[in-house]
């Protein structure tokens, strides 16, 4: 009996070590599948003229998953197609997958997250969760990125976290979903987010919490990923027939609830033009609230509230009247319904 269980015991350890080295040969594979597919990113950003920065990767995670973890992470580059170029710091890039799901890939940025986007001040980023979900055995260009991010907090880098509020924008939740697909070559984004608080500092025309947003956008074609200048970038995307479509909804912002549309362009002489459409509720108080953070010109109130009243049609059973109005960019000049809105320059904002 005693001979029986020493050999029972014996098959049982066999086995064991026999699965913690078949485990292990598959966290090998899963390491290197994450290593590789890393380095070819990185050597395709940085042929494509971006600087990629890290300090050396290690792996871990054994023997559940397989951890590639990216110290040090640093992405610039994009000066050809914006002003200034953008860039991200981060300081750990954590990429797994786990062993009984090794295609599914899970990026993890750990730590404050500091980007810069063109001429604007640089940021820091910070959120409780964040994950981000992708194929590692798809390619590249199939493979659509999806993300969630959990209380999310936006601040001018190098501001104290304990600074006033009122220039913190913050959010809730956010999830997206990013796919590039190669024909025609274009890259589209979704993304839906709730609980925005918006900076306080800013006079924003319907007050500044969001109760929910989605977004959607589609860039038609890709620009050229290297290039000369922002000009020749413009130029040739222009040429290429360049078209940028855009559709969002405001949910509950300020009790107003608003979507559009819009397809933007760029004219000959390469300043963006574009048409579209406002779907609106509730226009007097819209009109009322542009009106008082100053965001249309007191001479246009009067012409814009006839307008959207000829507009308007009355809701179902009973409700508010809605609206559904025409918009224009056209030479810097942002119209609605024939109405000058206001003008966009290279300074800013400002009246028509």
């Amino acid at each position: 009996m005693r001979r029986a269980l020493r050999w029972l015991f014996g098959v049982l350890l066999l086995g064991l070590l026999a699965l913690a080295g078949a485990d292990y040969l598959v966290w090998r594979w899963a390491g290197g599948m994450i290593s590789e597919s890393y380095a070819g990113w990185r050597a395709a950003r940085q042929a494509e003229g971006w600087v990629v920065e890290s300090g050396a990767a290690h792996l871990t995670g054994w023997p559940f998953a397989a951890r590639l973890v990216v110290p040090d992470f640093a992405l610039k580059g994009g000066a050809a197609a914006m002003p200034g170029g953008v860039s991200l710091n981060l300081p750990e890039l954590d990429l797994a997958v786990a062993l009984t799901a090794p295609s599914d890939l899970l990026i993890t940025p750990i730590g404050t997250a500091r980007a810069t986007l063109g001429v604007l001040p640089p940021l820091a980023i910070t959120a409780e969760t964040a994950a981000l979900h992708t194929s590692l055995t798809a390619s590249e260009a199939a493979s659509p990125l999806a993300g969630e991010v959990l209380r999310v907090t936006l601040r001018p880098d190098q501001m104290p976290k304990d600074a006033a509020p009122g220039i913190v924008l913050t959010i809730d939740r956010v999830d997206f979903l990013v796919s590039a697909p190669v024909e025609p070559p274009s890259l589209t984004l979704h993304i839906q987010a709730g609980g925005i608080g918006l900076p306080a500092v800013v006079a924003w025309p319907f007050g500044a919490h969001i109760g929910r947003a989605s977004f959607d956008a589609s860039l038609t074609p890709l620009p050229a990923a290297t290039g000369a200048d922002v000009a020749a970038t413009e130029a040739a995307w222009h040429a290429a027939h360049g078209s940028l479509r855009l559709a969002a909804t405001l949910t509950d912002w300020g009790g107003t609830t608003m979507s559009g549309e819009a397809k933007l362009d760029l004219d000959d002489k390469l300043a963006p033009e574009g048409v579209g459409f406002l779907h609106l509720l509730d226009p007097d108080a819209a009109v009322a609230s542009l009106a008082r953070q100053g965001m249309i010109a007191d001479a246009s109130v009067q012409a814009l509230g006839a307008v959207l009243h000829l507009l308007a049609h009355p809701a179902a059973e009973g409700g508010k009247p809605e609206v559904d109005l025409p918009l224009a960019l056209a030479g810097g000049l942002v119209s609605a319904g024939g109405i000058p809105l206001f003008r966009l320059s290279q300074a800013g904002v400002s009246a028509p």
